[in-house]
């Protein structure tokens, strides 16, 4: 056997040993395991986004999902696949963001500009709108609409089901559209 295929080999079992032990809690062995990991994880990345700073914003996310669900690794030869695709994930992420921003850019751009009177008069017409809203589905309408958050991202923040952040997100559009139509109306 080449000496190369018994390192290759001695690194696999050190990788699926140190697997085990980070199933089972051991913070220092998912360290250990995480760090040889990183380089290769991050030049997926950066073939993925091509950004060196997306690339590192996508290993960091896709670190945090790793240490999170390393329980759920049903088998620990598999580590590396596993880690792989959580980073694929996050880069695809990362990409449809960069393509919906685009899109909305573009369709911001291709939108004619209102005269300033009627700018005005919309912009605070929803400020008053949102005003009225409860809070909670002001802040949820801001977190996705303002801030640009997933809606798995809400989910998380909130601790919910992201069905749960999805029906919200439902009624209080609903709510939105329901305040804004009386407003516009001048009843409110």
């Amino acid at each position: 056997m080449s000496r190369n295929l018994t390192d290759i080999r001695t690194l696999e079992a050190l990788d699926e040993y140190q697997a085990i032990l980070a199933i089972g809690g051991d913070r220092r062995a998912f360290e250990l395991l995480y760090k040889r990991w990183y380089p290769k994880l991050l030049r997926f990345a950066f073939r993925r986004t091509g950004e060196r700073e997306a690339a590192l914003d996508v290993v960091q996310n896709a670190a945090l999902t790793i240490a999170k669900d390393i329980h759920r690794l049903s088998d620990p030869a598999a580590f590396g696949p596993w880690a792989y695709t959580i980073v694929r994930r996050r880069a695809a992420d990362y990409v449809q963001s960069k393509i919906r921003a685009r899109d909305v850019q573009a369709e911001l751009e291709r939108q004619p500009t209102p005269a300033a009177p009627d700018q005005d008069h919309e912009s605070f017409a929803l400020k008053q709108t949102l005003g009225a809203l409860p809070e909670a589905d002001r802040k949820l309408l801001l977190l996705f609409y303002v801030d640009g958050m997933r809606l798995r991202e809400i989910a998380a923040g909130m601790s919910i089901p992201i069905g749960t952040v999805k029906s919200r997100l439902y009624a209080a559009r609903e709510k939105l559209k329901a305040v804004y139509e009386l407003t516009e109306e001048g009843t409110l």
